[in-house]
């Protein structure tokens, strides 16, 4: 069979994964409906970097900058230099969320290997029934996370990466609560069809044991000695498409189209477009198709160039709707 033939033959398998994929989504709908707030861990939801999430987060296939070590490990593979990361997203509630990623590649392991670390802070105010607007007294508050990938070239079309990370999460400890601690697993693989630049990437991300809070309580109700009861990770499905349909010297074009099925919600479906120019300046865009809120999100991004290192400031806004707008920015260099 020659490579045009396996090239088309392969589009059409996936072609009709995806269809198969876009045909479950109603029943998706029904069984995330019934699995809201099933899980654990939500801070690992956030989108990392904001190049990925200028593009509405549909970037398990795109996935070629230090941010696939979350979308998608497979993806550190394509990274032929080291490059280093830091990402900051700032939620309402005075919620801050930075994430440091950093890539090598290693020759003898055949790969590269990446590093991470992300902390979500936020600090509480004290408040009673007689003081319902605050004591004066706050409360910080910190979950975080830090792992290792490493990703390699399996072929000259298959990239494959797996990843795990230690996962803190405080469940109230400087209020009398407790806290649970994890290690998770994130799995990924990113095939180029041969056929023009069109590939797809597969994730299984957030997957392991449940969340096991440490530690003892006293029932409000029947005053006995209870142990915490566990929680699962929020184990995500991402399949999804890319393709530049414009790759000349000084223009580029990325499509994408992302499909989603977390392990506690509803399935949804994203899209994403960046043009980039002379490799010095990039806009983008992006829609969460099955979103209520967090829908449409677009950014832009400078790549300058200082003697042999390149640096990347990116920017992303995210309509938050009630919650309001979501900014993020992700600084990062390659050297």
């Amino acid at each position: 069979m020659t490579s045009r033939r396996r090239g088309l033959s392969a589009g059409i398998v996936v072609g009709l994964a995806v269809c198969a994929l876009a045909g479950t989504a109603g029943r998706a709908h029904a069984v995330g409906e019934e699995r809201i707030a099933t899980t654990t861990g939500s801070f690992l939801k956030i989108g990392l970097g904001a190049r990925a999430m200028g593009m509405g987060g549909a970037f398990v296939a795109v996935a070629n900058d230090p941010s696939a070590i979350y979308w998608n490990p497979a993806g550190l593979a394509s990274i032929v230099r080291r490059e280093a990361m830091v990402s900051n997203v700032q939620w309402p509630a005075d919620i801050s969320y930075t994430h440091l990623t950093y890539v090598a590649p290693v020759k003898k392991l055949g790969g590269s290997v990446g590093a991470q670390f992300g902390v979500l802070t936020t600090d509480i105010e004290e408040t009673t029934e007689e003081r319902p607007f605050g004591t004066g007294i706050t409360f910080a508050y910190s979950d975080w996370q830090a792992g290792l990938t490493y990703s390699s070239r399996i072929t000259d079309r298959l990239l494959f990466g797996i990843g795990a990370k230690y996962v803190h999460q405080d469940l109230g400890s400087e209020v009398g609560g407790t806290s649970a601690n994890n290690i998770l697993v994130d799995l990924g693989t990113i095939y180029y069809l041969g056929i023009s630049s069109v590939r797809i990437g597969m994730t299984m991300a957030h997957f392991g044991p449940d969340f096991t809070p440490g530690g003892e309580f006293v029932s409000p109700v029947t005053g006995e000695q209870r142990t915490y009861d566990s929680f699962s990770p929020p184990t995500t499905f991402r399949f999804g498409m890319a393709w530049e349909p414009i790759e000349k010297e000084n223009h580029r074009l990325t499509t994408s189209i992302e499909f989603n099925q977390p392990s506690d919600n509803e399935f949804d479906t994203r899209v994403g477009v960046e043009y980039e120019w002379s490799r010095r300046i990039a806009v983008r865009t992006g829609y969460d198709l099955n979103a209520s809120d967090l829908k449409w999100s677009a950014g832009a991004g400078f790549y300058p160039e200082f003697g042999t290192v390149r640096g990347t400031l990116d920017y992303a806004y995210t309509d938050g709707g009630a919650l309001g707008a979501i900014h993020r920015i992700s600084i990062g260099g390659r050297f």
